[in-house]
């Protein structure tokens, strides 16, 4: 039992001495010499060169104090590690212990397969393999710099955890951020604060949370995500943008704002084209615009919201595809395909259009509106066009019609008060008589037909219709009138469809 006691001791020994011993300091220089004053430490000048534990020093003097197993070194400093490192400098201090290099210079430099670093203070930490610096540094990879005041890069991992102003600079896009961690082998740039990214083509990016790809571009955001160009603002949940191909995509609460137009789209899904040849944004799930105005506000839905904008996200056109609706306190409407030009505030509704004023329904194949912020200016209808009021507000049985191959409509105070009929005008009118105690009683139908008509509309109600043309024209009693002469062709009564609300237009048809 002593024998291997003594014997596990002195393994344990010659274990340390060797531990101990592949620590030294290896050296060697032209000219070296020692002096009684400092007998510990050695001058060495011309060609000095130690190796330590794989690492190599190249420097034109040195003072190494071989007791403690430590140096200065100065003068052209080259340090290399494997021959994947390389660090050059000014003056170097040398712990072989710790195995810490502190490095100096008005110029160091520092490259590996990676990446190069430019600053004027280093220190090299081999047992962590780490580089740390707390003064301003430049950091150059394939295709960008980052400069910062402070960090630390992990060899192992090629992360560099930045924590001060931090600067990254491209062809097309800066970023700024205070705490950002980078790997020099993936190219990406991981965001942990406030950070704002700013492209060539004046788009403006901030973020708390995510990462962007120095190689390619591309970034996301996950925290407070915002991407705003002169008055125009986009936030989202998570959001996608590569500065390169300026396609970007949004997630989840999205909101677009427009100041300049007074616009506001939101959504869930938002996919984003900013090309200078063709620039549009489109949003999907619950995708809704509103047109804000201190008088009145405009909404309106649809499965997709398609808006056409310039670079500078100026919004053009917005078209609105399958199910659309929209809503305003004086006019509503429906198809499934909208168009609206914010340049000259013309509305074109195909695909089943329909839209409301007042007691007006207006239905055909192609709808034109001149349709502003505050005013209702006119219409147009193309084919199979119909105009429908509720003729008796006690049931719902009895409809003053208006048709034709195509309409003019003219509005006043927002309030449609003449439609011009062309081409085979026909008219359906029922006429009722004030009784004393302002019930009404009807009279008769009114039945005609022409080339051309004229329809006066005053209080809601269709006033006087005047036949420019061939007309033709009957009255009769409404027993007499067979039911298939009480409707025209493409009659449709959609009181359901009329949205009532805002909320309502996200009510399928």
């Amino acid at each position: 039992m002593k024998i291997n006691i003594l014997f596990l001791l002195f393994i344990s020994i010659t274990s340390f001495s060797y531990s101990q011993a592949s620590k030294k300091i290896n050296y060697k220089a032209n000219w070296s010499e020692t002096r009684p004053s400092y007998p510990d430490e050695i001058i060495m000048v011309e060609k000095v060169e130690f190796e330590h534990e794989g690492m190599r020093m190249y420097c034109d003097s040195a003072i190494f104090n071989e007791k403690e197993n430590r140096f200065n070194a100065f003068g052209n400093i080259h340090i290399v590690q494997k021959d994947t490192l390389h660090i050059w400098g000014d003056e170097l201090y040398y712990e072989g212990q710790t195995k810490t290099a502190e490095m100096f210079g008005e110029r160091i430099v520092m490259k590996d397969k990676q990446m190069t670093m430019h600053t004027t203070y280093l220190i090299l930490e081999r047992e962590q393999n780490t580089i740390k610096y707390t003064r301003w540094a430049d950091i150059f990879d394939e295709k960008s710099k980052l400069r910062s005041q402070k960090a630390t890069y992990n060899m192992s991992t090629k992360d560099i955890l930045f924590n001060s102003n931090v600067e990254i600079t491209s062809d097309s896009t800066k970023v700024y951020s205070d705490t950002m961690n980078y790997n020099t082998k993936t190219n990406i740039s991981t965001f942990f604060g406030p950070t704002n990214i700013i492209t060539n083509d004046s788009t403006f990016i901030y973020t708390e949370l995510g990462w962007y790809n120095t190689k390619t571009e591309e970034s996301m955001s996950v925290k407070q995500s915002q991407m705003i160009n002169k008055e125009r603002l986009l936030q989202a949940d998570t959001l996608f943008y590569n500065s390169q191909t300026k396609i970007g995509e949004g997630i989840s609460n999205i909101y677009i704002e427009d100041t300049t137009k007074k616009l506001v789209v939101t959504g869930n899904k938002a996919y984003i084209n900013n090309k200078d040849s063709l620039s549009y944004t489109f949003i999907t799930n619950m995708a809704m615009v509103k047109q804000v105005d201190s008088k009145d506000t405009l909404y309106l839905h649809s499965d997709t919201i398609w808006l056409d904008h310039d670079t500078s996200m100026n919004i053009k056109f917005i078209k609105a595809y399958y199910h659309a609706k929209f809503f305003r306190n004086d006019i509503q409407g429906a198809a499934e395909y909208i168009k609206y030009s914010l340049e000259d505030s013309i509305l074109l509704m195909t695909n089943n259009p329909v839209f409301w004023n007042e007691q007006n329904q207006i239905t055909a194949d192609t709808i034109l509106m001149n349709i502003g912020k505050n005013n209702i200016y006119g219409f147009q209808t193309y084919y199979n066009s119909l105009v429908v009021q509720n003729s008796d507000t006690l049931t719902e049985y009895r409809f003053n019609q208006i048709g034709g191959k195509r309409m003019v409509g003219y509005f006043e105070n927002n309030k449609l008060y003449l439609v011009n009929v062309f081409g085979n005008a026909q008219s359906i009118y029922y006429i009722w008589e004030e009784n004393k105690d302002t019930t009404s009683s009807l009279m008769g139908v009114n039945i005609g037909s022409g080339s051309e008509m004229k329809v006066y509309i005053d209080d809601k109600k269709i006033k006087k219709i005047t036949t420019i043309t061939s007309p033709v024209f009957y009255t009769d009693d409404e027993e007499k009138i067979i039911a298939e002469e009480k409707t025209l062709k493409g009659f449709m009564w959609m009181k359901k469809d009329r949205p009532k609300t805002p909320l309502d237009i996200f009510i399928e048809r």
